[in-house]
């Protein structure tokens, strides 16, 4: 089996996704990262999200993996032919890949924390972006272990590439050492 698990996060300078009410601030939305991001989905043979992402987001017509506690294992959501409502703790996430028929290619993961934290150590890339000058108190954190940076690292991950999207936004690529 030849998959890779790429994580996709952006992040305020305190490493925060959301603001306490669960929504992505305009101080974290940028052009150029959006523009690379969807990109990068557009390559994949499926997207993980959590359930409030995907009912805050209209799929676009990508394969979806929906993690919720709200099933009983893995089902289709009656809302989106393109999507699965999957329960981590009821199905292992190896048994999810053989039911859908995937084998090789890029598997996107795009959070919320629950999300990023399941996948932690499945990860083999992860893109994270950070908009420096911007700090959500009381946010939404990328991990639930402390700042990405920091959770990226003791997960056995390192910096690879770091490359400026726009001034103040930065995106780091890291890779798993094998």
């Amino acid at each position: 089996m030849s998959i890779e698990i790429v994580g996709h996060a952006i992040v305020c300078e305190d490493g925060m996704i959301a603001d306490h009410e669960h929504q992505m601030p305009a101080a974290l939305r940028n052009d150029a990262d959006w523009q690379r991001f969807q990109a990068e989905l557009d390559r994949t043979e499926l997207v993980v999200v959590g359930r409030l992402g995907h009912e805050a987001h209209p799929n676009p017509g990508r394969r979806r993996l929906v993690v919720t506690s709200r099933v009983a294992g893995l089902v289709r959501d009656p809302a989106d032919p393109r999507a699965m409502l999957w329960n981590p703790a009821k199905m292992a996430f190896e048994a999810v890949l053989a039911e859908l028929g995937i084998t090789r290619g890029t598997i996107a993961v795009t959070g919320g924390t629950r999300v990023f934290d399941l996948f932690l150590h499945r990860f083999t890339r992860f893109d994270l972006v950070e908009v420096a000058g911007v700090a959500i108190p009381d946010g939404v954190p990328c991990f639930s272990g402390g700042y990405p940076q920091d959770v990226l690292a003791a997960a056995g991950l390192r910096v690879v590439e770091t490359v400026a999207l726009d001034p103040g936004v930065t995106l780091m690529v890291w890779s798993r050492e094998l």
